[in-house]
């Protein structure tokens, strides 16, 4: 564990976190704010939770917006990436001739959730797998190719993989789904303070992603953007469902707690101190490592150089179960994301971050060896 780094955060002394993408991980300097802004709602709710409230959430959101290179005027702050794809699954329009095609390795909740859509809307899913590990954006262009005739309306694709953690060709996925009439939809939970998002979100038409994740704030705070073409209005009919402006209409999803989104600005300023001071960069070394160490130990990638992001990585671990990986883990003190992929593979997922140092990669990898040479 880093020292140095994990003074900034209250991870219990002896844990070694490897799991940061699941659920992020605030500082103490933002949960200090986040005290300090509960006591200033809380000496005056009728004036902090009132018209105020969507001014600065206004303002939280532009910051946000400009640090990630968007026009704020096409996003907005929201509760968390799952309810931003519930308003824009539930916005865009669908029908009995419409075809949704989702990829296999999609997160489990944003799958179900277009199955119920197109359940009640009497279109067709079709759910490509994709191979892995994957080695060519040929062979998963291909693999859509066969596995989806004719038009698409919208395609369902994940910067970032959640358990696989591949980062997908998007450029070559929207060209794809636009050559058959559709619309490309983003998940991009694990993109923000992670990979830029680039002008035009990749040809994306709608956007739903996480700022907890890797910016150091409170949780939950999920993110919107959409083109002008798509008018995304929340799932629950709240009293601002109805505002022209994008950011009001997700200000009041009735009584919530506004502190994790007002606490932005602060996450934003301690992760841009991170980036100057080169600490963002180590992670990324530390990845790689990790990367070449777990493949000596045994352990597969599930994807070519050009599909792993940067401080996340997941691999293929033959011959044992998850349930035998975590019972090891956790007996060990270690926190890493285990899973199943979707062809009943055992999967590790490390994600590395600021608190981490060589020492931890030694213990995990070292770990993994023991389970794996049983």
């Amino acid at each position: 564990m880093n020292l140095a780094a994990v003074e900034d955060f209250p991870l219990r002394a002896g844990l070694t976190q490897f799991n940061h993408a699941s659920y992020g991980l605030s500082s103490l300097r933002v949960i200090a704010e986040g005290e300090r802004l509960r006591r200033q709602i809380e000496s005056d709710p009728n004036l902090h939770l009132g018209a105020e409230l969507t001014q600065r959430l206004t303002a939280q959101s532009a910051s946000v917006a400009e640090v990630l290179g968007l026009d704020s005027a096409r996003m907005t702050l929201c509760a968390n990436a799952t309810s931003a794809a519930a308003a824009i699954i539930a916005s865009v329009p669908l029908g009995a001739s419409s075809t949704v095609v989702v990829l296999d390795v999609e997160y489990s909740s944003i799958r179900r959730a277009w199955e119920v859509a197109c359940a009640k809307a009497g279109a067709r899913l079709i759910t490509v797998s994709v191979p892995i590990p994957l080695e060519s954006t040929t062979a998963l262009l291909a693999r859509l190719d066969r596995q989806v005739p004719g038009p698409v309306d919208y395609l369902q694709v994940s910067a970032i993989t959640s358990s696989t953690a591949i980062q997908m060709p998007i450029p070559a996925l929207s060209v794809w789904v636009e050559q058959r009439g559709g619309h490309l939809i983003l998940d991009a939970a694990h993109v923000p303070g992670h990979l830029p998002l680039p002008p035009g979100l990749w040809g994306a038409a709608a956007v739903f992603g996480t700022l907890h994740k890797w910016f150091p704030t409170l949780r939950p705070v999920g993110l919107l953007w959409r083109t002008p073409e798509f008018d995304i209005r929340p799932a629950e009919v709240s009293l601002t469902w109805d505002s022209p402006d994008l950011v009001e209409r997700f200000s009041w999803p009735g009584t919530f707690d506004p502190v994790p989104r007002l606490c932005m600005d602060a996450a934003i300023g301690q992760w841009r101190e991170w980036q100057a001071d080169g600490r963002l960069d180590d992670c990324e070394a530390l990845a790689d490592m990790a990367d070449r160490a777990m493949v000596d130990f045994g352990a597969r990638r599930t994807a070519a150089t050009e599909f792993r992001p940067p401080r996340l990585r997941s691999f293929i671990l033959d011959g044992v179960t998850p349930l035998q990986v975590k019972d090891a883990l956790h007996g060990a003190e270690i926190r890493a994301w285990v899973g199943q992929g979707a062809s009943g593979e055992c999967l590790l997922r490390l994600s590395t971050h600021i608190y981490n140092d060589e020492n931890d990669l030694d213990r995990v990898t070292h770990r993994i060896q023991e389970v794996l040479s049983r």
